[in-house]
């Protein structure tokens, strides 16, 4: 009967050394991955606040405004009070983002890092608003340098990228 026969040092270190290199390049490309994950869900959560926007556009014929900490303020506590002359809402308080309900019992959306500090920023004139997000990738074909110098705070991080009407 033969002996079994180790791998020997040399060898060892080799199989040790592709596996380390395997190692970082897949978990390199997870951290990626889950990067363009939450990039995603931010320009996803834009979309859907536009279309709630729209919704309260025709309704009130106003959007809403918003506070110097990019809140929306369009949510309300009771049944909405109307200006009789225009429309507009008299009674609307700040969303916050991940708690509220707005349009249609539309939760809020906040964002995926929230728990490291991250936020939305909303502005808005009543006739034309933008509504920012900050992406964790900035070689992304969205990052915009000149919304990022305008120094925005998306919470703990400036804001980078933005959509308005």
């Amino acid at each position: 009967m033969e002996s079994m026969k180790f791998f020997s040092k040399n060898e060892t270190k080799t199989i040790i050394i592709i596996l380390l290199v395997l190692f970082a390049v897949i978990y390199s490309n997870m951290l990626i991955s889950l990067r363009k994950g939450r990039d995603s869900v931010r320009k996803n959560d834009i979309s859907a606040i536009q279309n709630a926007l729209d919704t309260y556009y025709q309704k009130y014929r106003i959007y809403p405004a918003s506070t110097d900490y990019g809140q929306i303020v369009g949510c309300f506590d009771s049944q909405v009070a109307r200006d009789p002359i225009s429309g507009y809402p008299l009674n609307a308080i700040p969303c916050l983002w991940g708690e509220s309900y707005f349009e249609n019992d539309n939760f809020m959306p906040q964002d995926p890092s929230y728990k490291k500090g991250l936020s939305y920023y909303y502005e808005s004139t009543g006739q034309k608003y933008i509504f920012y997000i900050s992406l964790e990738g900035k070689n992304e074909a969205e990052y915009t340098p000149a919304i990022a110098a305008k120094n925005l705070q998306c919470g703990t991080k400036i804001c980078n990228y933005g959509r308005g009407n």
